[in-house]
């Protein structure tokens, strides 16, 4: 379709004139083509109108137990739009929330700061902007007189609404996401490269296998030579998921060795110490460092967790809304009345904003 037959769709789409062929056409074109800047709007009005009618089909789900809904959700800038693909899952299962209606499902944390921190070896706390180098960490630990120790470690705190990378001594990088602690050595300076993780990071690790890398996460140990792979590890989760990209990984917990190959993860159970294997979406796994939650087919009290993360906020709710599914994909940087009325309409459940707080009231 060329811009002026996509011109006179969107405006028949707006006014509801299209045929049922004519909504295929212009639904398979918005998801081939979700920055929409070169659409050529006529006016504000006419991009906004179309935005209303798009987002006034979901209720049509109330009718379908199963469905799937692909819409638009419009910023402030009149320049930009982004694309999401959205779906909802309604599950008849016996997994239930717990029979007291009222109950906390995530809890938000005390963090020093708003930004990243890292703590240097003498105790000072000094915030960091962008990437850190392994020369900024030179000059951090010189700074500190760290460099009067053999091995000098740091810790890296991500607070709220926040990702941090960090580029260690040996080239490898680490992504961290809201909620992370990372513990690490300026240099490594014995046979192996390690580090501590709680939260979650994304390693890209340089290749040696003289001094192979390895991850403590909790119960869990992961040891590599050089790969991609993610690890997450809220220890308010109990859970230990850890995502193989590229390369080859070991997993340990209670002394035994778990080997991963790439497109599969591994999610352990610490306090069950049981071992479950899955393939993965490699984009959808690490949407988060775009900038995008991903929920594929998640369980909304599963949602609400890391959308408390994010958000450092408290979750609470009233009522028991069973075992509610959504997938789909949100820009994280939607403000949070916005992302819970977006989930309203999804899941049926309502969402009440107290300060620091969101009860869910149905």
């Amino acid at each position: 379709m060329n811009k002026e037959d996509i011109k006179e769709l969107l405006d028949r789409y707006s006014k509801g004139l299209c045929s049922q062929e004519e909504c295929r056409r212009i639904e398979r074109y918005i998801l081939k083509n979700p920055i929409v800047s070169d659409w050529q709007w006529e006016d504000e009005q006419h991009k906004n109108r179309t935005a209303k009618v798009i987002k006034a089909g979901l209720p049509m789900l109330q009718g379908h137990r199963s469905a799937r809904v692909r819409w638009i959700r419009w910023g402030a800038s009149a320049a930009v739009a982004m694309l999401l693909v959205v779906g909802i899952w309604f599950f008849n299962t016996e997994k239930s929330t717990p029979e007291d209606p009222s109950y906390v499902i995530a809890e938000a944390k005390d963090y020093s700061s708003d930004k990243v921190t890292i703590t240097l070896p003498n105790g000072e706390i000094q915030t960091l902007e962008g990437t850190l180098s392994a020369a900024d960490l030179k000059a951090l630990i010189q700074q500190g007189e760290g460099d009067r120790a053999t091995e000098v470690w740091l810790t890296i705190q991500v607070p709220s609404r926040q990702h941090q990378e960090v580029i260690l001594a040996d080239g490898s990088s680490i992504w961290l996401n809201a909620g992370s602690v990372l513990r690490f050595p300026q240099t490594f300076t014995g046979k192996h490269r390690h580090v501590y993780l709680e939260g979650e990071g994304y390693f890209d690790i340089v290749h040696n296998t003289a001094k192979p890398f390895r991850v403590f996460a909790g119960k869990g140990e992961i040891e590599v030579t050089g790969t991609k792979f993610n690890v997450q590890a809220y220890s308010e989760q109990k859970l230990i998921r850890t995502s193989l990209v590229q390369g080859g990984v070991n997993f340990y917990m209670d002394e035994k060795a778990h080997k991963l190959t790439p497109g599969i993860e591994l999610i352990a159970d610490t306090e069950k110490d049981e071992i479950k294997r899955q393939k993965f979406d490699i984009n959808q796994l690490t949407s988060w460092k775009d900038g995008y939650f991903t929920f594929d087919n998640l369980e909304l009290l599963d949602v609400m967790k890391m959308v408390s993360r994010w958000y450092n906020i408290t979750v609470t709710s009233d009522v028991n809304f069973g075992s509610k599914r959504i997938g789909g994909t949100f820009p994280t940087g939607l403000p949070l009345d916005e992302l819970l009325e977006d989930l309203s309409i999804l899941s049926g459940v309502k969402f009440e904003i107290q300060g620091k707080e969101v009860r869910i009231v149905r």
